[in-house]
């Protein structure tokens, strides 16, 4: 069983595209799931990035807290009248599923789950492996190394780097200006090429993780 937890340079970069992808690799190996452990910014009986993930990578699904204000968990929480949540109880329920896992995060990294935690806190209490996804444009590689210092200072363990046409198409050079300015600190990397339907780019990001596990 494998636990991989997808993050990201910032809000709206392409986790949910690549959980997707991500998902899709881990149904060679057995049962998998796209578990997303906090979504904010959706009313009830809304479609979630972990439903939406899971019916790209034909895999189950699971969504363990919803609120409604689109915010941060520990802001949305307390927006909605409830205790923040806690890693180590995210983690208990996390640890009920079984099979292959894939947690998508919320936002950024470092993003506040309540006053001295952040979702990776969890990731790190389930040992996971980080997929980190960067949303190729002007600025991210700024947010790329201050994400990576900031999942390597809390020790946590790197799979690979999927750079995301998220807005538009990038040029080579771009992209390749990005990957050297982050090579040696992520193992492997995968260019996810922006289209309409996301279909080409969900296969051909599966098969990058099927071949770097």
């Amino acid at each position: 069983m494998r636990r991989y937890y997808v993050t990201g340079t910032d809000t709206d970069v392409g986790k949910t595209r690549v959980a997707a992808a991500l998902g899709r690799a881990q149904l060679r190996h057995g049962p998998a799931t796209v578990v997303k452990l906090v979504q904010t910014g959706l009313p009830p009986g809304a479609p979630g990035d972990a439903e939406v993930a899971a019916g790209l990578a034909g895999c189950t699904w699971r969504e363990l807290h919803r609120f409604a204000e689109p915010a941060d968990p520990w802001s949305a929480a307390l927006a909605a009248g409830c205790e923040p949540l806690t890693a180590l109880a995210l983690a208990d329920e996390v640890r009920t599923l079984a099979g292959n896992l894939v947690l998508e995060g919320s936002g950024g990294a470092a993003v506040p789950l309540n006053e001295s935690e952040s979702l990776t806190d969890c990731a790190l209490e389930l040992g996971c492996e980080a997929v980190l996804v960067v949303g190729l444009r002007l600025g991210c590689i700024n947010h790329a190394l201050l994400t990576i210092e900031f999942l390597e200072r809390r020790g946590m363990a790197f799979s690979a780097g999927v750079l995301c046409e998220r807005w538009g198409t990038t040029t080579p050079a771009y992209r390749t200006d990005v990957e050297r300015a982050l090579r040696g600190r992520i193992p492997a990397f995968h260019v996810m090429r922006h289209e309409v339907d996301g279909e080409t780019g969900i296969a051909e990001a599966a098969k990058f993780f099927a071949s770097i596990r």
